[in-house]
């Protein structure tokens, strides 16, 4: 069993750390009981359903901490669950260790390795807690930082007066969790907790209110006159799956239409038409062969019989071909942006042959020239 203190200052980024490590333990499979506010949808998506969370009270009682029962069967402690309780300055202090049930709450964190839990505290200085529960329980003290509250050396300086204080140059937010070998800042370091944060800023409520368990005295026939009933309770968090992710829309073929009419909607009907005739006109234009006039290749090909076949389509390479099935190639040559169709040759009487895809032979009678891909 591993017991952390999570401390820092307001903002520093203890609850944050801390739902970075609930999120490895749902990435481990294993239990986290917590009376935070973890939205799962945004934690681990919408299509997670092996999720296993339970919602403590925020103020929990020994009640509340025997009902989410055993976090680990094995003897195998990588599987133990995790117990994460926040703003236990509030209710772990000293000014509360005569509170009736206090002990009881000590005694399950003691045996909590038993049980196959793992518990973080988090509360604003360690020296908050009692000390007797500090030196029982306190393994390891987390301090938070936030490094976008620290200024660069020398370099912050140098940029704000080279600025005239406009630019106030400072260090990426990133979140910084030194992990203490005990329950004192000046003891070993072992360890260094990283996070950025951006994805688990919408995993939890971040400014939640944690209130006192409203208890109430029971009036029956069937208890006794000093009976108590605390109207704060445990429960599981439903997984995504099952309150998302099978009530969504499927992406057949039918929706996809309806969704695009719903869309289509937004839009006046010769609004849409004149967009889709730019953008056809658009692809006809840029798709379309840029070939050579009939009239301007005759001159060419006039104008240079007296030389060779291989000189008249030197640089020029196949470009697309089809070769139909008892019929004449097929195909489009280019030439550094000159492009010249099959059309164009058989009017002006040559012939051609095709050994395949990339490899066809154009002949005037007399010569023959080979053009490859």
């Amino acid at each position: 069993m591993t017991v952390y203190f999570v401390t820092g200052k307001l903002g520093n980024g203890k609850s944050l750390m801390s739902v970075a490590r609930i999120l490895e333990a749902f990435e481990r499979g294993v239990p986290v009981a917590t009376n935070l506010d973890i939205f799962l949808k945004n934690m681990v998506g919408r299509d997670k359903k092996n999720v296993k969370l339970f919602r403590v009270p925020d103020k929990p009682c020994i009640d509340d901490l025997k009902a989410i029962g055993k976090g680990n069967a094995t003897y195998d402690e990588s599987k133990n669950g995790l117990l994460v309780l926040d703003e236990c300055g509030t209710w772990f202090n000293s000014r509360t260790w005569n509170d009736k049930g206090r002990n009881l709450v000590i005694n399950w964190c003691l045996h909590a390795r038993k049980l196959g839990w793992d518990i973080i505290f988090i509360v604003q200085n360690i020296s908050i807690v009692d000390k007797q529960a500090r030196l029982a329980l306190g393994e390891h003290l987390v301090i938070c930082r936030r490094l976008d509250r620290m200024k660069i050396p020398m370099i912050s300086f140098l940029v704000s007066l080279l600025t005239l204080g406009l630019v106030n140059l400072r260090l990426p937010r990133i979140h910084v969790g030194v992990v203490k070998y005990g329950d004192s800042e000046q003891a070993l370091t072992v360890d260094r907790w990283f996070s950025f944060g951006k994805r688990l800023f919408h995993s939890y409520d971040t400014k939640q209110a944690f209130v006192d368990n409203l208890v109430v005295e029971v009036k029956s026939k069937y208890t006794s006159p000093e009976t108590e009933h605390n109207t704060a309770g445990v429960y599981t968090v439903i997984p995504p799956y099952y309150t998302h992710y099978r009530y969504r829309v499927k992406m057949t073929a039918r929706n996809l239409m309806r969704i695009t009419k719903i869309y289509y909607k937004r839009f006046s009907r010769f609004t849409a038409f004149a967009m889709g005739l730019f953008i056809a006109t658009g692809i006809f234009m840029w798709t379309f062969p840029d070939t050579v006039n009939d009239a301007q290749f005759v001159q060419q090909v006039n104008k240079s019989d007296s030389k060779p076949l291989d000189e008249i389509l030197d640089g020029y390479v196949i470009l697309s071909a089809m070769i139909p099935p008892g019929s004449k190639p097929s195909f489009v040559l280019g030439n550094e942006g000159d492009r010249l169709s099959s059309s164009q040759l058989y009017a002006m009487g040559f012939s051609s042959t095709a050994s395949g895809m990339c490899d066809i032979s154009i002949t005037d009678g007399k010569q023959s020239y080979q053009v490859l891909c």
